[in-house]
């Protein structure tokens, strides 16, 4: 007869997510996952499978966020691009109350994991695909609306817009002022209006 799970199974993986985005995966060791969501290494085990599924659990967890975060950011726009600068300036929002300074889970997975493990690697991919598709899907219609230039194609702008957004969340580890910040995002935005 199958177990049953008798724990919060979404709250459990958000704990697991803020030990993993804090301390990384090598990091994280299953005492810290033990400590974090109260459950046991056994039950861990038998409801999650292993660290690393667990920690991919995680990784889809805040990718879901992000979306929504990406989806709302569009909602609240007049048009694509401010769009675009919503999803700019809510991460400057959030890199400024970021309190443990830990920056962004997908690029913090990126920049440990992606040479480590190939299913990760596969799966940061296919989210970067999706983030690119989107800003070239938002400046595409910007461009044919005539407020974003056509000195570049629709492609390059969204490859330059994905460069910078990373370089911009990276640049908020360490630099906590508003008006830097946003200093930089409108450089971003001078290059494509």
């Amino acid at each position: 007869m199958p177990r049953i799970e008798v724990f919060d199974r979404e709250r459990v993986i958000d704990q697991a997510k803020l030990v993993f985005w804090e301390k990384g995966y090598n990091a994280t060791s299953m005492q810290d996952l033990v400590d974090a969501t109260g459950l046991n290494r056994s039950s861990i085990y038998n409801s999650f499978g292993s660290k690393m599924e667990l920690y991919q659990l995680t990784l889809k967890k805040y990718q879901k966020e992000a979306t929504s975060f990406l989806q709302m950011a569009m909602i609240q726009a007049k048009n694509p691009l401010e769009a675009l600068k919503n999803i700019f300036s809510g991460a400057l929002d959030e890199m400024l109350t970021d309190e443990g300074k830990k920056g962004c889970f997908n690029m913090n997975c990126k920049s440990e994991m992606s040479r480590q493990d190939e299913t990760i690697k596969n799966w940061l991919v296919q989210t970067q695909e999706q983030s690119i598709h989107l800003f070239q899907d938002l400046v595409a219609k910007g461009q044919d609306d005539g407020l974003i230039n056509k000195n570049r194609s629709s492609e390059a702008y969204a490859h330059y817009l994905f460069s910078a957004f990373q370089g911009f969340r990276m640049t908020g580890i360490l630099i906590q002022d508003r008006k830097k910040l946003q200093s930089i995002m409108d450089a971003v935005f001078a290059t494509i209006t």
